[in-house]
């Protein structure tokens, strides 16, 4: 690896009890060989100056992680490339072998013995791809900011672009003023809400965020506000999962809005987490919540699930909203918002018209 400071290479005979450059005796916070990530300072550096477009997108640590992760399994895929060609390469020889065995008896042992190994092989790869690699770098995930992050910035401070949750908490205390509200946000994932608030959405858009699972006594007043305003839009962010894709059909109910509200989900949907190969994970999903996703489906105008997503609901499969790029999910969001709450545009001229000359300084 390189020294952060003055990138200097480093044997890792030299800096493994130390962590600090033998050359410019500054320390280090990562080690690449203590980790299953295989960061090292500059890495973790590096992406996130990549998540956060060079400075101009903001995320949180928990968004972080999920890059790392996604970035660690797209590694872990293109390494299995070649193990899959050495698969079927064997599986051929099997298959000669096993001709051989029928043909030659000369060979049976040979042929006997590359079968068992083809059938070693492959029982090996049905269970890895029964596997999800997600699945294998969840404490990872849920230990990330004291792994990798806090260590970091004890040497060389805050990342760039990362939201601290100091300033994630200063954030959540802006209150939109009612007349300047334009759509609502609602998602039960806090970073989501702490990304868009540090990007600064609700105050270019006009825009309130609320997590249904935790209101304030703010975001009571605006959920009363979408009672009385049911032309306001809605708008849903959520997880690829069972309890995520049935918000759109419960929230109304729980929040008492009309029936024909605005209502607008931004996903995630399971076909975006297969657009976008993004990593996924089992987790155990009740019965009742199964039933209830089927039968809102095949109510009049429910949940606009496809049966390929349905079919990837029921096998248990999730994904979370963290691992949306944090531009794309602001790109998203604005767009949303432009498309149904366009801001209104004053025309000079016609504002003049409307005032009149006689009100017009001398």
């Amino acid at each position: 690896m390189k020294c952060p400071h003055c990138l200097a290479d480093l044997k890792y005979r030299d800096r493994r009890y130390s962590k600090k450059c033998p050359q410019c005796q500054r320390p280090f916070a990562l080690e690449p060989r203590d980790n299953s990530l295989r960061m090292s300072d500059l890495r973790l550096r590096g992406l996130a100056e990549r998540l956060s477009k060079q400075g101009k997108c903001w995320y949180t640590a928990a968004q972080l992680g999920c890059a790392a992760i996604r970035n660690k399994i797209k590694q872990e895929k293109e390494k299995q490339v070649s193990e899959r060609k050495l698969i079927v390469f064997v599986w051929v020889s099997a298959g000669v072998a096993f001709i051989l065995f029928f043909f030659v008896v000369e060979f049976h042992i040979f042929s006997f013995v590359i079968l068992i190994l083809a059938i070693c092989f492959g029982i090996l790869e049905y269970l890895r791809s029964r596997q999800t690699p997600l699945e294998e770098f969840q404490k990872v995930l849920e230990g990330f900011e004291e792994q990798f992050v806090a260590p970091w910035e004890r040497i060389h401070g805050v990342l760039p672009g990362r939201v601290t949750a100091q300033e994630a908490m200063a954030l959540r205390r802006f209150q939109l003023p009612p007349s300047q509200v334009r759509a609502v946000l609602a998602s039960p994932v806090t970073d989501v809400l702490d990304c868009l608030r540090a990007n600064g959405l609700p105050q270019r858009l006009g825009l309130v965020l609320i997590n249904p699972d935790q209101p304030t006594g703010a975001d009571e007043a605006m959920i009363a506000l979408l009672r009385n305003r049911p032309r306001l839009p809605l708008l849903l962010v959520h997880d690829a999962s069972v309890s995520g894709c049935l918000l759109p059909a419960l929230l109304p109910a729980r929040w008492g809005l009309a029936p024909n509200h605005r209502i607008v989900d931004l996903g995630l949907r399971p076909r975006h987490v297969q657009q976008l190969r993004l990593p996924w994970k089992r987790e155990a999903t009740p019965r009742e919540l199964l039933n209830l996703l089927e039968r809102r489906t095949q109510m009049p105008n429910g949940l606009a699930l496809t049966p390929e997503e349905r079919k990837w609901l029921r096998r248990g499969y999730a994904t979370s909203a963290l691992f949306i790029p944090p531009a794309r999910l602001v790109a998203v969001v604005t767009q949303a918002v432009e498309r149904l709450a366009p801001a209104r545009v004053v025309d000079p001229e016609a504002q003049a018209r409307a005032v009149g000359f006689m009100t017009w300084p001398s």
